[in-house]
C-alpha cells in the first residue's frame, strides 16, 4: 500500500511538473512509434526510437499508486532513464550537427532538445515530492 499523503498535500507545481512529464512521455512514445513505422534505417535512429518508447512508458508509470517496493524500483529506473535520455539527446544533436556540416548547412540553437532535457530531468524530483511531499518542508 502506498504511504503517500493525500493529493491535496502535493504542491500544485509538482502536479504541473508531473503533467508535463506525462505529456512528454506520450509525445516520446508517439515520436518513437512514428519513426519506426516510417522505417528508420541506421542503427542509432532505431535505438533512439526504441529508447523514446521505453522512456515514454517509464514517464507514464503511475508512481503515486504503486507499492513501496515497486516505487523504489520504478524510481531507480526513472533516474537511470532520465540520465540516459540526456546522453541520447546530446548525441542526437551532435549527429544532426555533423550531418548538417557535411551538407554545408548550419543548424540553430537546439532549443527544443534543451526543453525536452529540462522536462525529463524535472521528473526525478517531481516524482519524489509527489510521493513524499513531507520532504519539501
Amino acid at each position: 500500500m502506498p504511504t503517500d499523503e493525500p493529493n491535496s498535500q502535493v504542491p500544485e507545481g509538482v502536479r504541473y511538473a508531473r503533467w508535463a512529464g506525462n505529456a512528454l512521455g506520450s509525445v516520446l512514445i508517439l515520436i518513437g512509434v512514428v519513426a519506426l513505422m516510417e522505417g528508420v534505417s541506421d542503427g542509432f535512429n532505431i535505438f533512439k526510437s526504441c529508447y523514446f518508447i521505453v522512456f515514454g512508458l517509464v514517464l507514464n508509470i503511475p508512481y503515486r499508486s504503486i507499492s513501496d517496493t515497486g516505487w523504489k524500483w520504478a524510481y531507480g529506473v526513472l533516474i537511470a532513464c532520465s540520465v540516459a535520455f540526456v546522453f541520447v539527446i546530446v548525441i542526437s544533436v551532435m549527429y544532426n550537427y555533423m550531418e548538417a556540416a557535411e551538407r554545408g548547412e548550419r543548424l540553430g540553437v537546439p532549443g527544443l532538445e534543451g526543453t525536452l532535457i529540462f522536462i525529463a530531468l524535472l521528473q526525478v524530483p517531481a516524482v519524489l515530492f509527489q510521493r513524499k511531499p513531507n520532504l519539501l518542508d
